[in-house]
């Protein structure tokens, strides 16, 4: 689990490192393990953050080198701007030599650009432990009355195999520790706790840890009741410290202990009447702080009031900057000019005011000046926050034909702001400047929309122009009219059909101007297209009718009459047309020739179709016949198949069948292919069609099939080629990773059906510790091409790499029985926690200390060795557990910071 504490002290003005594009951030450059006893693997962190505007994707985390591992969570994932995480580098060592290596991460940009980053590694293995003893700390220096004190015992290097012990002592019975402490194999610290009893007097005790020869102490002052000191203030901050315009912000109090039963009266006092603060704070018995509102006034210049907090005989301030809140207004133009407008034409303009200011504006009123000028929209007085806009409508209706000038006045609590105004009023007629039509080009007739432009807006009353057509095939109005005010109208040529080719003139007139524009008119002719020149239906039976259809289009640029049609020659006739009949340009008449021979004898004949455009004539022939056709063709859509299939088969005649149709018997030399005893092609009809069962094999064979009328025959073969289940799995192998004990993942196998017959799943199990599998029903039936899905669960109870095996049986040609390898690895409960470092101070920072207590309880302790990453990851908890943690940072004189904002954990 990851939280975010928010750090103050030491300088701690957090502000956001801008930039135009994400920027990638791995820190520290450089990671340098030591010396590392070989078979004992330590870790060191690495934090990546993005500290551009724009998010990165962290897609890969890799090593040079095998003796260094990264832990990085499940990738890709997304980094926020302003953000970071911290990734694990772990050096195991397997022999006692130098090693170097490198972290690389990749990422990319929301626009799919690539970047990049780099850590240089480097450890040595080492046969023996290094590790000796560097530091004895508690994290209480001195305490009042009873209770515990959690101290920390750091070496210089990760404890050899088997632990390191390191031998404690106290000297006064009143603070008790016990005889030793070992830390863990790995570790490079370990806690213990000092019980404190109360004392009567001040004193001092000296706790000692030595290991070895080397000996390291730290001391606990202890209070006693009548040296007990009164609470002091510590802090005095407010939420925000910069304000433009009115607003409140919340502020807080912060004692350097708790306040005493009665509690504490905090005395409150600020330097500036525009902020306003309660005249005293009272801190509840028992609390460290306390918060209050303070009331911010609006001002019209510049200032920094200072605020305080007083009591106990100590103080507090904290400033606040006032910025000046003033309403400003800005216009979308500072002149207007109308050009030259019809004498009794208003012509509209639009002036849109903006509130530019940082305060809201007044708009308390508008005025116009000038001959033929006015103004609307605007109703007053108007409040507009900054950033809003209102619009205001300028028109200019001229009364005489001359220059008129004014001015558009807007008056409010910012500056008074002026627009010039022009305009020149006009008597002029418009003029005629163009005439144009949709269709240049015109086939047929069509009603042509069309359109007159006048040089100007029509003058009040509108302007009438007149129209004219040199060509009695194109009618026009005698004249339209153009709408006062507008510069347009449009009018409707209605164009009759030609028969030849030729040009038709519209002319628009008005005032003295003209404008003309060609129209052409092209002839119109029908046609008629058959779809076949010739129809010729073979040997046809005598008495047996065969038909076949002829399709009639329009062809022409105008509608085609059909007015009959005709056929000649024994044994034929037509129907299926209703004369006369118009068809227009692309519409299509269906008729349908008839040959019906009554003795067996050639015939031919002629359809003939008559229109209002050139006759056309279709040739006929057939051939009587008494002859049986026979069997001349057989054939199946498929010829060599796999498994079962319903095979598409076709039986062709040498001619047409006889009235009552032909029987045509069918046999198949294998019982894998069924096929009908017999089938009848239709009277008329030269081919009919059946289907062929086939049924899956296991060997391979090839089946006749044979279609037989009279003493004639045909054959078919088909192949059956053998069909053979197959089932294959998408992976070998499948990595959970390293998954946090009782935190359920899944990961999911696909079956396939591989093979050229149904697959049948018998079984599904699954071994190791952790390991389970989805029941699903089986025994299941896969057709080919048929998928199924297993999903597979790692849930560790226990940390540690875990083994298993997912086992499939089927009845699969190859490889019957189908096993996956699992893996994963157990982990332990961590608590990552991240801040963010202070800015804006000019004493550098040496390092953090991070803080945790038992949930419930106030006995924090230092639980990690000084460093300079702004992450930390805690490995040292326990399931069930709630923890509290605070940061601190420090100096390289090792004053600390006033703590982070607490946050409480429970890890589940």
């Amino acid at each position: 689990m990851a939280l975010t504490l928010g750090l103050s002290g030491c300088g701690a003005d957090t502000k956001p490192f801008s930039s135009s594009a994400p920027s990638l951030v791995v820190s520290p450059a450089t990671v340098d393990f030591g010396d590392v006893s070989v078979g004992q693997p330590t870790f060191r962190y690495v934090a990546i953050s993005n500290s551009g505007t724009s998010s990165l994707e962290i897609a890969q985390l890799t090593t040079t080198s095998s003796n260094f591992v990264v832990e990085g969570g499940a990738l890709p994932t997304t980094l926020e701007p302003s953000r970071s995480i911290t990734v694990k580098v772990s050096y195991d060592p397997g022999t006692a030599t130098d090693s170097v290596g490198q972290l690389s991460v990749n990422a990319m940009t929301s626009t799919k650009l690539n970047v990049t980053g780099a850590v240089k590694l480097h450890g040595k293995g080492s046969n023996s432990s290094s590790a000796s003893l560097t530091g004895l700390s508690c994290a209480s220096s001195s305490m009042i009355a009873a209770g515990s004190d959690s101290c920390n015992v750091t070496l210089s290097a990760p404890a050899p195999s088997g632990g390191l012990t390191v031998n404690l002592a106290s000297s006064s019975s009143v603070v008790s520790v016990p005889t030793s402490v070992s830390v863990p194999s790995g570790a490079t610290s370990t806690s213990f706790t000092a019980n404190v009893s109360s004392v009567s007097t001040s004193q001092t005790v000296k706790l000692t840890a030595t290991e070895g020869s080397v000996t390291k102490t730290t001391s606990i002052n202890l209070t006693g009741p009548a040296s007990q000191l009164a609470p002091s203030i510590s802090a005095f901050a407010c939420g925000s410290s910069s304000f433009t315009g009115a607003g409140t912000t919340s502020c807080t109090v912060s004692l350097t202990s708790p306040a005493p039963s009665s509690g504490l009266t905090v005395t409150l006092v600020s330097n500036d009447s525009a902020v306003t603060l309660p005249g005293s704070l009272t801190v509840s018995s028992g609390a460290s702080s306390a918060s209050l509102t303070a009331q911010v006034k609006s001002v019209s210049t510049s200032q920094t009031a200072t605020i305080s907090a007083s009591a106990n005989g100590t103080s507090q301030s904290y400033a606040m900057q006032l910025n000046a809140a003033v309403p400003a207004l800005s216009l979308s133009a500072t002149s207007l000019s109308f050009g030259n407008v019809t004498v009794g034409t208003a012509v509209t303009k639009s002036v849109t005011a903006t509130s530019s200011g940082t305060v809201a504006l007044t708009v308390n009123s508008d005025s116009i000046s000038g001959t033929g000028f006015s103004v609307s929209g605007g109703t007053f007085p108007a409040t507009l926050n900054p950033g809003q806009a209102m619009v205001l409508t300028v028109q200019f209706d001229p009364t005489t034909a001359s220059a008129s000038t004014g001015q558009l006045t807007i008056s409010s609590n910012a500056a008074t702001a002026n627009v010039s105004l022009g305009g020149t009023g006009t008597t002029t007629t418009p003029t005629v400047s163009a005439l144009s039509c949709t269709n240049n080009s015109i086939t047929g007739s069509l009603a042509d929309g069309c359109t007159v432009n006048l040089s100007g807006p029509a003058p009040t009353g509108g302007l009438s122009v007149s129209l004219a057509s040199n060509n009695s095939s194109v009618t026009v109005p005698g004249s339209v009219a153009v709408p006062a005010g507008a510069s347009t109208a449009t009018f409707t040529a209605n164009v009759a059909s030609v028969s030849t080719a030729q040009t038709a003139t519209l002319t628009a007139n008005e005032n003295g101007s003209s404008q003309s524009f060609a129209l052409q008119l092209n002839a119109a002719t029908p046609a008629l297209t058959l779809s076949a020149t010739s129809l010729s239906f073979g040997n046809v039976a005598v008495g047996t009718a065969v038909t076949k259809s002829v399709t009639i289009t329009s062809s022409g640029t105008v509608a085609v009459t059909i007015n009959s049609d005709s056929i000649s020659g024994s044994g034929f006739s037509v129907s299926g047309g209703s004369f006369p009949a118009t068809l227009n340009p692309g519409q299509a008449a269906v008729v349908t020739v008839q040959f019906d021979p009554t003795t067996a004898s050639a015939s031919t004949g002629q359809l003939t179709i008559s229109s209002n455009a050139p006759n056309t004539t279709v040739s006929l022939s057939g051939t009587g016949t008494t002859i049986t056709p026979t069997v001349s063709a057989l054939a199946c859509s498929s010829t060599s198949i796999t498994g079962s299939l319903a095979d598409n088969c076709t039986v062709s005649l040498s001619g047409s069948a006889p009235t009552g149709g032909v029987s045509v018997s069918i046999t198949s030399s294998g019982s894998a292919v069924t096929v009908p005893v017999s089938i009848t092609v239709p009277a008329t009809a030269t081919s009919a069609s059946f289907t062929a069962n086939v049924s899956a094999v296991t060997s391979a064979q090839t089946i006749t099939l044979t279609a037989a009328s009279g003493s004639t025959s045909q054959s078919a073969s088909l192949q059956l080629n053998a069909a053979t289940p197959a089932l294959s799995l998408n992976a070998t192998s499948i990595a959970f990773g390293p998954i946090v004990i009782n935190n359920a993942t899944t990961q999911t196998v696909t079956m396939t059906s591989t093979g050229t017959a149904p697959v049948t799943v018998n079984a599904v199990t699954v071994t190791g510790s952790g390991f389970t599998v989805t029941p699903v029903s089986l025994p299941a039936t896969l057709n080919p091409g048929q998928t199924m899905n297993i999903t597979m669960t790692f849930d560790p109870t226990a940390t540690g790499p875990a083994t298993g095996q997912l086992t499939v049986s089927s009845n699969s040609s190859a490889n019957s029985t189908a096993t996956v390898a699992l893996s994963g690895t157990g982990n332990p409960h961590q608590v990552l926690l991240n801040w963010g470092a202070p800015s804006g101070t000019s004493d550098p920072i040496a390092g953090y200390n991070i803080y945790r207590a038992l949930g419930g309880t106030t006995s924090f302790a230092v639980v990690n060795s000084m460093d300079v990453l702004t992450a930390f990851t805690d490995s040292n908890v326990q399931s069930g557990q709630s923890y509290e943690y605070y940061v601190t940072s420090v100096d390289s004189t090792g004053v600390e910071s006033t703590p982070s904002n607490t946050t409480t954990v429970t890890v589940p």
